[in-house]
């Protein structure tokens, strides 16, 4: 059963250069990262980021597009742009969405590529909760700037992980709809994470926040080196 369509606009990244002598391939200078969260519903993505934001004063979560309603506590440009579908649709025919989703008819998210690029140009690290092809397409179009993070509940086998987050929903006071809508989409998802650059089991909320930002403070660090690299002319690593 499909879940959600999903389409993206991508175009050709000159980000690469030659390094005369060596033939071997470096990139310019890494610039702003984006952090992006993905995982199953329940893990606990959006307390993390939540937890993070708190934290570090310069990071801050990327805003996605959407035409759902904005919910209690939401801030128009924090979590979202809230639009409308014509101006959602608008953004399509404008090629301005780096990816986008129907995931209920007549609700849209997508990932405004001006928003992703102003970020990353400007050498300003974001954050995100997005979904696995989503995030996907997000490392293909800034694969030197997309840092992948891989959220999940503990547990030896997917049944074990599927028992967690049903719990944590119905603790939640979500519709059993809306749950077992859920629970099909993390079997599907589950998979992913041996993709991803990070993988943190979220068994105690202050230990993942802590691994999470342990992972912000690596990365940081290996930009300043790669930038470093790139400044004296030598091949960057990963």
């Amino acid at each position: 059963m499909a879940l959600a369509r999903t389409y993206c606009y991508t175009e050709t990244q000159g980000n690469r250069t030659t390094f005369e002598g060596f033939g071997v391939t470096i990139a310019e200078e890494r610039k702003g990262l984006l952090f992006v969260l993905v995982g199953p519903g329940g893990g606990g993505k959006n307390a993390l980021m939540r937890m993070i934001i708190e934290r570090l004063d310069d990071i801050k979560q990327l805003p996605t597009a959407t035409t759902r309603a904005m919910r209690p506590g939401e801030t128009q440009g924090i979590e979202h742009d809230f639009i409308s579908v014509e101006a959602f649709q608008q953004m399509i025919a404008n090629e301005e969405l780096i990816e986008w989703q129907e995931v209920h008819p007549g609700r849209f998210y997508g990932v405004p590529r001006r928003t992703v690029e102003r970020a990353i140009l400007a050498g300003q690290d974001r954050i995100a909760d997005i979904e696995v092809l989503g995030a996907t397409i997000l490392r293909q179009r800034y694969p030197d700037n997309t840092v992948l993070i891989f959220i999940n509940v503990p547990g030896d086998t997917v049944e074990e992980q599927l028992a967690i987050l049903r719990e944590r929903m119905e603790v939640r006071g979500e519709p059993e709809e809306e749950i077992q809508k859920r629970l099909r989409r993390t079997r599907m998802e589950l998979p992913y994470a041996a993709t991803c650059d990070y993988l943190i089991i979220n068994d105690d909320m202050d230990a993942a926040a802590e691994e999470l930002y342990s992972i912000i403070k690596a990365e940081r660090c290996r930009r300043r080196l790669v930038n470093h690299r790139v400044h004296m002319g030598m091949p960057r690593h990963r």
